[in-house]
């Protein structure tokens, strides 16, 4: 290894500016970042410094290596590991930031929407309001739940009570009807959009099979 390559190895980046972690969406209370890691694919080492929600839309059998450590030795497994759809937040990096890398050792394309905040958090968590759907998970930083919509059916009309993220888990067509007379449409797994805190909104489902939409409300 040359000079010049141990360079680019060892080159740290922030999450967000990783070339596999593109980003999406920049706001002053959140990002969200669209992670595509191919097989064979390893990212930059990159660093996490807030807490994060990440909603899976591809599964594939990963390993990681933290900054000046080693590879976990992960092998690749059939079928590979985790649930399309499955909603995940770790806390941890706003107390204690993580440098590391990841390459993907299966044979399927790894993909995540990831939700870092900005925000300083609550300290009740128990929040006050309801969010659409079933309840995935609570803490200080995130509320997370996923709302099932049948074919041409709608949801009642809501309010977000924080800035909140829909993330389209699978292929189909769901139009989120804003109060102010906007229509956002999702049509393909792992596409997003945002929901400002006290906006308006009803959701409906424009195609013949179910869908699940996984909400991220940043607190």
């Amino acid at each position: 290894m040359t000079a010049s390559t141990a360079t680019v190895a060892q080159r740290v980046v922030m999450v967000h500016e990783e070339p596999r972690h593109r980003l999406i969406y920049d706001t002053p209370d959140l990002s969200v970042l669209d992670v595509q890691i191919q097989p064979g694919d390893t990212t930059l080492y990159h660093t996490h410094k807030s807490p994060i929600t990440y909603v899976t839309i591809s599964t594939s059998s990963t390993d990681q290596m933290i900054l000046g450590g080693a590879w976990n030795n992960t092998q690749p497994i059939n079928p590979p590991p985790g649930r399309i759809g499955a909603v995940r937040a770790v806390q941890s990096y706003a107390e204690q930031s993580i440098t590391h890398r990841v390459t993907n050792v299966g044979h399927t394309l790894f993909r995540l929407i990831a939700v870092p905040s900005k925000r300083s958090g609550t300290e009740n968590a128990a929040a006050s309001g309801t969010i659409p759907g079933d309840l995935i998970s609570e803490n200080r930083w995130f509320r997370n739940s996923v709302l099932r919509i049948a074919g041409y059916q709608a949801s009642t009309r809501h309010i977000a009570h924080a800035p909140t993220v829909l993330v389209m888990v699978r292929d189909g067509r769901v139009i989120i009807e804003r109060g102010d007379g906007w229509m956002t449409s999702l049509e393909a797994a792992g596409q997003s959009t945002i929901i400002s805190e006290d906006e308006h909104y009803r959701i409906r489902n424009g195609g013949e099979q179910t869908s699940d939409i996984v909400f991220v409300e940043v607190r």
